[in-house]
C-alpha cells in the first residue's frame, strides 16, 4: 500500500455532550492524538449578558497524523463508554485534507469576547474591531494550542473570581498551577498583582504564556515554567488551581502549603458529579468555601485558608 502523501492530515470533527469537550482536548492532546481546537464551549464569542445556546453542545476538531483513524475511533468509543455517553450523544466524522497550519485554522474558529471586564482577543485582531466598551481592559493571548482560550465555563469563572477578589483588596502574590495559555496569569498580572508565577506540564504552555505576558506589557512581573504541581514552591497570597476534579482533590495538601494563612484559593474545572469529593478533600486540609458557582456541568469555588 503507497504511504499517504506527506501533506495530508487527519481533519476530525468530535461532538461531544456539554461538559466534556476541554476534558476531551486534554486527554487526546496529552495522550499524543494531535492538536485539538474547540469548535464551541461555554460559549465561545458571547459576551456577558447574552443567552448561550439552548443546547450547549461542545464540538472540536482534531488535526492528526493519516493513518490513526481506528485507532482513534477505538479510543473515542472507549472514552464514550467510560463518561456514559449514550450512542446519540456523540459523534465523529473523520476526513483526510491537505495539512493546514495551526494557527490559520486557529483564526478563523477563535472570535474575541467580553468576560468580567476584560475583551479577551489574539493578537490577530484588529484593535480597532474589538468590543470595548467605557472601562474595558483588552486581554491578549498567543496562538498555539496550550489549553485556556478563556471560551471555556471554567476560565470564565475564574476572571471574574479575579476581578471580584482585585476589587476588594490587593492580589499580592499570585500563583496558577496549571497555567495553560496563561490567561488568568495575565489577567491577574494586569489586575495590579504584586508577581506571578504560573507553571504545566504542557511543552507547548510557558512559551505562549511568556508571549501573552510579554503582549500585555506584564512580563516584568510574570514567570513561566514547564512542570507540574510538586514544581511550586513558596507561599502565596492567590492560588488559581483551575484543574482537573481529581487533580484538585489528590493535591488538597499541596494546595494548602502553597496558600497564605488568610489567602485565596479558586478551584474550577471541577465536574458536578465530583463536587462533593473535590470540596470535601479541600476542606479536611483547613479550606474554607467563601463561595461556589456552577455552569453548565462544571462547578467552581472560592477558598479562604
Amino acid at each position: 500500500m503507497d504511504r499517504p502523501p506527506a501533506d495530508e492530515m487527519l481533519h476530525v470533527r468530535l461532538r461531544l455532550p456539554a461538559g466534556y469537550v476541554e476534558t476531551a482536548i486534554w486527554l487526546l492532546q496529552e495522550e499524543g492524538w494531535g492538536a485539538a481546537l474547540a469548535e464551541e464551549t461555554w460559549p465561545a464569542g458571547l459576551l456577558d449578558g447574552e443567552k448561550p445556546p439552548s443546547r450547549p453542545e461542545a464540538e472540536l476538531v482534531l488535526i492528526a497524523a493519516v493513518g490513526r483513524e481506528e485507532a482513534l475511533r477505538r479510543r473515542i468509543e472507549e472514552l464514550a463508554r467510560a463518561c456514559g455517553w449514550g450512542p446519540a450523544a456523540w459523534s465523529m466524522a473523520i476526513e483526510r485534507r491537505r495539512r493546514e497550519d495551526w494557527e490559520s485554522l486557529w483564526r478563523r474558529r477563535w472570535r474575541p469576547f467580553r468576560c468580567a471586564g476584560f475583551v479577551v482577543h489574539a493578537a490577530f485582531h484588529d484593535p480597532a474591531s474589538l468590543p470595548l466598551r467605557p472601562g474595558d481592559q483588552p486581554l491578549r493571548i498567543a496562538a498555539g494550542s496550550a489549553f485556556g482560550t478563556g471560551g471555556h465555563a471554567s476560565t470564565r469563572m475564574a476572571l471574574r473570581s479575579l476581578r471580584r477578589w482585585a476589587e476588594r483588596r490587593p492580589l499580592g502574590r499570585v500563583l496558577d498551577l496549571g497555567t495553560g495559555s496563561g490567561i488568568l496569569a495575565v489577567a491577574a498580572a494586569l489586575l495590579g498583582a504584586e508577581r506571578v508565577a504560573g507553571m504545566d506540564p504542557d511543552p507547548a504552555s510557558a512559551v505562549q504564556a511568556r508571549a501573552a505576558a510579554e503582549a500585555n506589557g506584564v512580563e516584568a512581573v510574570c514567570r513561566f515554567w514547564r512542570g507540574g504541581l510538586e514544581t511550586a514552591g513558596g507561599v502565596w497570597d492567590t492560588v488559581l488551581a483551575n484543574l482537573h476534579s481529581d487533580l484538585i482533590a489528590e493535591n488538597a495538601a499541596v494546595l494548602a502549603a502553597r496558600t497564605a494563612r488568610g489567602g485565596r484559593l479558586f478551584t474550577g474545572g471541577i465536574l458536578d458529579r465530583k463536587e462533593a469529593t473535590t470540596f470535601s478533600a479541600l476542606e479536611e486540609c483547613g479550606f474554607r468555601l467563601v463561595q461556589a458557582g456552577g455552569r453548565g456541568r462544571w462547578r467552581c469555588g472560592e477558598w479562604r485558608l
